[in-house]
Parts: structure tokens; C-alpha cells; sequence
């Protein structure tokens, strides 16, 4: 079998077959028109809460949001009909401030502003929002059915490349970093990590994949990753700390490495043995917190998906299903090859020459 592509689903080594067939020419969709956007201004002392945005769903799911529009029906006309509580006269009209946004861009600011909630919730908060920027219901619910459709296709794809990822690569650390104000400001540190793991993975053959966090409660910026360290590759000594947590009334436990702890604060290192943690829970975890910020996922570099490979008969097993001959199942010790040479069985230091791809 001729340049395959090789994955791994953490228990097993899967190929795919290249297949020939014409997809067509990739059409961009085109630009969106903009919109007028009014925001209202809001004073420091005040915060949005989370009874704040379930009051807005309830008033969305009152006012028939989910339901759909009839057509040539137009949102003005439909909130003469509403039963909108009017300000009192003692209290001030808030200032609006204008700016110029997108359709699109407006969804991903009220998607994030949504999470957590449930699929229905989320739904009919996010159609409140874009309600005055569609001339009837059936536009509206058109477009947003095919946003959040394309929204959870692209999720489920992204935490499969992720998780294929980190199996392939052996990420074996589920790694957090928090900055000490003493040490770095919120900027620096940042910076200055990035910095440090970029040259770890060139120079000791680290790789990570992770994302940025901002704590709960102090809202202090945090990074959680998965990482792979060879043997003998480790930069400082790990410690076993042990501290009473005032918060949950326990004793927390937990490994921390010197190096990172006198350079930017308190650390975190925890083996994925499977037990404790698995490698799809500590993917998980990244994503969450990933989707939550609006963020991206950061990888070192070369971490890729697939090996490129040739596949001697030798080392299938079989069709990974009987109706679809495009997987094949292989042993845990198929050779790699490169430029029709063999480079061995598949490790870690194999891993370094093969050819990875996308």
C-alpha cells in the first residue's frame, strides 16, 4: 500500500487508504454585508450575571424565537406586539455606542457569551441577539440553524485531530501554568512561556499542544497543556508539594517542577497513566476551556496528525469494518517507511524522521 496515511485512536494504529475522486472546485461563500451594530455602555460597577442572560432567554423563548417566522413577516412589526416592560422615567436612558460589524461576527460574540448553556438555551439566546439584523424569522432561523450546524461539525472534527494528535505523538503530561505577580506581569508571562517551550521543543524535543484559561475565581490567566518530554530531557526537578486549600478544606497534592516554579509561579505536572486521567479527558479539558475563551488550540511545531507511509501486508491485521476497505488495522509494530526506505518500527525516535502530514 502506497502513501498511507497513519493515525492513531490511543489503543490502536489505523491506515487510510488513498482513494481517487474529484471533489470539485472549493467555493468561498461571499463577503457578508455590514451592519450597524448599537452597544450599550456599561458603567464599571456593573457586571452581567448569569440571571442577567437566563432573563434574556426567557424573553426570547416568550417572545417565540424558536418558533418558525412566517414569511414577509418583519421584526418591527413583531415587537409592536410585545410585551415589553417600559423603564420607569426616574430611571436614565443607558448610552448605545455604534460600530460597524458582521452577521457572522456577532454570532461568534454571543456563542461565546452563551457557553455553558444548554442546546436549547443557547438557541434561543443567541436568535434574541440577532434578531434586529434579519428581515424575518424564516432568514433568521435559516441562517442560525446552519451557523450553530457548522459550529458543532467543526468542534467534533477539531477534538478528533486532537486526540489523534496527542496518541500519535505519546503526549504523556497534563501540564498547568500560573504566573505569580511577583515574578512576570499577565504580558510577560505569555510571552515569556511560549518562548521557553518553543525552545524546549527544538532544542530537547518537547511537544505540546494546549490552551490559554483565565481562573474562575481570580480570573488569573492560566495554561493547561499536554506534553511529551523524552527521557533525560526534563529542564529542572520535579517536587511532591503538599498544601491545605482553604476553598474545599483539603489537602491538595501535587508535582511541581523547580524550573518553571522560580521562573513564572506556581506549577502543575500530572502523569496520564489512564487510571487517574486518560488522554481524551485531558484533550477535554483543553477544549473546554479553549471554546470558553474564544481561543485556539497552540501546538509545538511538527506536531501533525498522520504518518505518510508505505504499508507492507505483513503488517495489516484487517479491514478496521468489512463494509469499508479504505481502513485498515495494524500491528502496534508496523514498519515506517520514507522515500520507499524502510526507517523501522514506529517510536518515538522514528516518529522524528517519518514524514507527518495533515
Amino acid at each position: 500500500m502506497k502513501k498511507c496515511k497513519v493515525y492513531s485512536d490511543g489503543s490502536h494504529y489505523i491506515a487510510i487508504v488513498p482513494t481517487k475522486g474529484y471533489s470539485g472546485i472549493r467555493r468561498r461563500p461571499p463577503p457578508e454585508e455590514p451592519i450597524i451594530v448599537e452597544d450599550e455602555v456599561v458603567s464599571s460597577n456593573e457586571q452581567v450575571t448569569t440571571e442577567t442572560k437566563c432573563k434574556a432567554v426567557e424573553q426570547a423563548e416568550q417572545t417565540g424565537y424558536a418558533e418558525p417566522f412566517e414569511e414577509d413577516t418583519h421584526v418591527e412589526e413583531l415587537t409592536q406586539n410585545e410585551d415589553v416592560t417600559q423603564p420607569s422615567l426616574a430611571s436614565p436612558t443607558p448610552a448605545k455606542t455604534k460600530r460597524i460589524s458582521t452577521r457572522a461576527e456577532e454570532f461568534e460574540r454571543w456563542y461565546r457569551e452563551s457557553f455553558g448553556m444548554n442546546s436549547k438555551k443557547q438557541y434561543h439566546f443567541i436568535a434574541s441577539k440577532l434578531a434586529p439584523y434579519f428581515p424575518n424569522k424564516k432568514e433568521l432561523h435559516h441562517y442560525l440553524g446552519h451557523k450553530m450546524e457548522c459550529k458543532k461539525r467543526a468542534e467534533s472534527t477539531r477534538n478528533l485531530r486532537c486526540l489523534r494528535r496527542a496518541s500519535l505523538h505519546g503526549l504523556s503530561y497534563f501540564v498547568t501554568f500560573t504566573y505569580d505577580d511577583k515574578k512576570c506581569t499577565e504580558k510577560e508571562f505569555e510571552k515569556r512561556l511560549l518562548t521557553t517551550l518553543q525552545h524546549f521543543s527544538s532544542r530537547k524535543g518537547w511537544k505540546y499542544m494546549g490552551s490559554w484559561e483565565h481562573g474562575g475565581d481570580t480570573n488569573r490567566l492560566h495554561f493547561h497543556a499536554i506534553m511529551y518530554i523524552p527521557e533525560d530531557k526534563m529542564a529542572g526537578k520535579l517536587e511532591q508539594k503538599r498544601e491545605y486549600n482553604v476553598k474545599t478544606r483539603r489537602m491538595d497534592e501535587w508535582i511541581e517542577n523547580r524550573f518553571f516554579k522560580d521562573r513564572f509561579g506556581r506549577n502543575s505536572f500530572q502523569t496520564i497513566d489512564g487510571v487517574a486521567m486518560t488522554v481524551g479527558s485531558a484533550v477535554d479539558y483543553i477544549l473546554k476551556y479553549m471554546s470558553k475563551e474564544g481561543g485556539r488550540v497552540i501546538c509545538s511545531r511538527g506536531l501533525r496528525t498522520f504518518i505518510e507511509t508505505d504499508i507492507d501486508r505483513e503488517d495489516i491485521i484487517g479491514r478496521l469494518r468489512e463494509e469499508d476497505g479504505t481502513k485498515l488495522l495494524l500491528f502496534d509494530d508496523f514498519k515506517v517507511h520514507l522515500d520507499g526506505q524502510e526507517l523501522g518500527t514506529v517510536t518515538p525516535g522514528v516518529l522524528a524522521r517519518a514524514k507527518m502530514v495533515n
